[in-house]
């Protein structure tokens, strides 16, 4: 029984780790923001919405969902600075910080 027990915990622990490269894939979207004044702070806050709105918001009652969810607008909030800083765009970022 014991020896059952514990093929049983094996074997649901490697399904999950089989499971995981999936729901961490990278993805990558373009975000207009020809159209706004980023210098400002109202057009930076529409940008970083912007670039939040990519993540696709989970049903609030999957934690792990939830989590994924956040750290995909962290990642997507850091690297449209690190775009905008690239490129030499002026541009508000506590509205990017503050998210």
């Amino acid at each position: 029984m014991t020896k059952f027990a514990i093929s049983a915990i094996l074997a649901a622990s490697l399904s999950l780790v089989a499971t995981a490269p999936a729901a961490a894939e990278d993805f990558s979207t373009q975000v207009s923001y020809s159209d706004l004044d980023l210098a400002s702070p109202a057009g930076a806050k529409v940008l970083a919405q912007r670039v939040e709105a990519a993540c696709v918001r989970p049903d609030i009652r999957d934690l792990g969902a939830v989590s994924s969810w956040q750290q995909c607008k962290d990642s997507a909030r850091n690297g449209a600075m690190e775009q905008l800083n690239s490129k030499g765009v002026t541009f508000d970022s506590s509205a990017f910080i503050a998210g």
